[in-house]
């Protein structure tokens, strides 16, 4: 087993430090051994920086940090410093924006102020793909309603769940076309939103990345700029949520895709995806969190109510949506039981009891009800040309005992690791550099039967096909590699 290191609890309010459980390895002892040793070399400071504090303090700021930082030698998993890194950048793009200024905090408040937040004035997909191939605005500007499915003029920081393509917005991720929807508790269907920050979308802009033929075709690849950053959120409809105020809550404009009109709705934040690139990760960094009501366990000193789950243990989730995405049942159909199938690892847990204590002391509200489940990163630094395989990651072969998907974003996708993020995304790996979408929506849209022959969606569709489980590694002759310099 290896020793995680205690938390050192450092902010305005001076909590006092706290002792974090032991890292709970793979179960697996000959795996356990071998990960133990390649994480060991592969920890590692960021050139230029200073040393990295060991444990990694609690930092709640209204900076997205650049890079994760580990401690030379640091003797073991580093997954509380990953960790740490994902919170930091949850915090951050959770904090309140700066008015006018997409994506720019307003550091003047505290992250539990009002307002809209940073991440909701990312460039969403709606104003980076429009329907007839047409440029997106510029960064700060807004869109014309004639490129909004609501048709509606809309101000800065406020949120459109809708889609053009009617169900887009509704469906889970699958491959060459979405999976069925989500239904909540209250039996409303989760929206998602998918949008850029300003590097990224600079970038797919000053190329016309929303233009298919700019797309690189094999074998030239694609390369995004260092410090790129994706959203995806998921939204519920507020109507009958037990327990309200442990939500992040908003009035949106969300479109009804039975009748095609739009209403403005109270939403809540259940689930957010942090993916970005750094200069010793640029395969990126993958960060997911949830709020903490949506499925067992509760957390401690919750009501016990769930969002996906009626409480009851003895009704299990199906094995695979019982609903279509198209045609889409309406009236909303009964919810069915979403659970967790795998624990968040003891680790996690313990970084994510620091940063809620934290953001509780400092007033946050609704913050300290979220929770990361997972980071995924590359094992390997400073290895572009690596793929985000299982043997290459973390989570990853031999570690999928715990949590790697999001209960709300990939609810049926939580049994095999090849199905999580970095897997699912090498497929695309060169082509787009891990990032689906551009593939997705680039104009003009690629009809079904014409996306599957493209390889990135044939490869992806064989291997979520696959269901054998990921082989140990073998150890080759004098140990586990050492990481390139």
């Amino acid at each position: 087993m290896l020793s995680r290191p205690v938390y050192r609890l450092t902010h305005s309010a001076g909590l006092s430090e706290q002792c974090a459980p032991r890292w709970a390895g793979t179960g697996r002892p000959a795996v356990a051994a071998l990960l133990a040793a390649v994480l060991l070399a592969l920890a590692h400071p960021v050139h230029g920086q200073a040393p990295c504090p060991s444990p990694p303090p609690v930092t709640l700021s209204s900076t997205i940090p650049t890079e994760v930082c580990i401690p030379a030698h640091f003797p073991g998993n580093p997954i509380a410093f990953f960790d740490d890194f994902s919170w930091r950048s949850f915090v951050a793009v959770v904090w309140p924006v700066l008015k006018g200024q997409r994506g720019v905090p307003d550091s003047s408040q505290g992250v539990g102020a009002s307002g809209s937040r940073v991440f909701e004035t990312y460039k969403a997909l709606l104003e980076v793909f429009h329907g007839d191939g047409s440029a997106p605005s510029a960064w700060n500007a807004l869109d014309a309603p004639k490129y909004n499915p609501c048709s509606a003029s809309v101000g800065f920081g406020d949120l459109v769940l809708a889609s053009f393509t009617k169900f887009s917005d509704l469906g889970q991720a699958g491959f060459g076309s979405l999976l069925g929807p989500l239904v909540a508790q209250n039996t409303t269907y989760v929206r998602y939103l998918t949008a850029y920050n300003q590097i990224e979308f600079s970038q797919i802009a000053g190329s016309q990345l929303y233009l298919r033929k700019n797309l690189p075709a094999p074998p030239k690849s694609l390369t995004l700029a260092m410090g790129s950053l994706d959203v995806k959120s998921a939204w519920i409809a507020m109507a009958n949520v037990p327990h309200p105020e442990r939500y992040y809550t908003r009035m949106a404009l969300v479109l009804d895709p039975d009748t095609g009109t739009c209403s403005n709705q109270l939403v809540g934040l259940v689930g957010l995806h942090i993916v970005q690139k750094t200069p010793s990760r640029p395969q990126w960094i993958w960060s997911t969190f949830e709020q903490v009501d949506t499925v067992p366990p509760a957390q401690s000193g919750a009501p016990g109510t769930f969002g996906f789950n009626n409480g009851n243990a003895s009704v299990p989730m199906p094995a695979s949506n019982p609903y279509p995405l198209s045609p889409l049942m309406v009236p909303t159909p009964p919810p069915f039981n979403v659970t967790r199938v795998k624990p968040i690892h003891s680790s996690t847990q313990a970084t994510n009891a620091a940063y809620q204590q934290a953001l509780a002391a400092q007033g946050s509200g609704v913050w300290q009800f979220y929770q990361l489940v997972m980071t995924q990163w590359p094992l390997f630094p400073n290895s572009p040309s690596n793929p985000g395989t299982p043997p290459n990651t973390f989570p990853g072969m031999g570690t999928d005992q715990t949590s790697f998907a999001n209960t709300t974003l990939e609810t049926f996708e939580q049994g095999n690791i090849r199905t999580g993020c970095m897997n699912c995304h090498t497929s695309t790996m060169q082509a787009t550099d891990f990032v689906w979408s551009l593939k997705d929506h680039a104009f003009p849209p690629t009809v079904p039967s014409l996306m599957m022959q493209q390889p990135e969606f044939q490869a992806l569709r064989k291997l979520l096909l696959e269901t054998a489980p990921v082989a140990p590694a073998k150890v080759p002759p004098g140990g586990p590699p050492s990481p390139p310099q």
